[in-house]
């Protein structure tokens, strides 16, 4: 049985094997697909952490593959929509075509360290932790898909907004764990200091 993220490595892998072009997932999926397309000459592209952001930008022309990190695939050659039967069988289509194995190609995928922690953030405060994360990161090298990501020697942390509950992702993929734990917990406290620190002014505004 595989879990969500290695069904979406294997497949990309099966998938760029049979044509190179774009792979598409998540902005808080893991390091290791950077990895894997760029080992196979083609490109991973971060969308926005929704099941219909991942489907619109899988118009692009150039996309092989596209996924929402949980477990839907959508194959744009066939329809831009995600397809648990065309799926299945495309799988057993590009295992036949390449003779690889599911064991073999669970094998081959990067070993990266994937963390991730939840932080209670007021809805009121959200715009604020932003605010805090662009000022602190104005001069490094920053992706703005979908909350901030801010890339590190080795990998990066992503601090992005619930998009339906008040509360905060922090998420660090690095090629070693010591460091994705370290990121999770600078970032986690980042995001309670501006909670903390936003309290009693969100607190006078209801009292008013």
């Amino acid at each position: 049985m595989l879990d969500h993220d290695t069904a979406f490595a294997v497949l990309a892998q099966l998938a760029l094997a049979n044509r190179t072009g774009l792979v598409l997932g998540p902005a808080s999926a893991s390091l290791s697909f950077s990895m894997i397309a760029e080992q196979m000459r083609s490109r991973f592209v971060p969308t926005k952490i929704t099941p219909g952001a991942v489907l619109r930008a899988a118009q692009h022309a150039d996309t092989v593959l596209a996924s929402d990190g949980a477990g839907g695939y959508c194959w744009p050659d066939f329809a831009v929509s995600f397809d648990a039967i065309f799926t299945t069988v495309r799988l057993l289509e590009l295992l036949a075509q390449t003779g690889s194995s599911l064991a073999t190609l669970r094998a081959r995928i990067p070993p990266v360290s994937h963390r991730r922690a939840v932080e209670f953030c007021p809805w009121e405060v959200k715009g604020r932790v932003m605010r805090t994360m662009m000022e602190r990161h104005m001069k490094d090298r920053v992706d703005l898909t979908d909350g901030v990501k801010v890339f590190v020697d080795g990998g990066w942390v992503l601090v992005v907004p619930d998009a339906d509950r008040p509360e905060y992702h922090i998420i660090a993929s690095t090629l070693d764990a010591v460091q994705s734990d370290r990121l999770v917990s600078e970032y986690a406290q980042l995001v309670r200091s501006v909670v903390a620190e936003a309290a009693p002014q969100a607190e006078a505004v209801v009292e008013t």
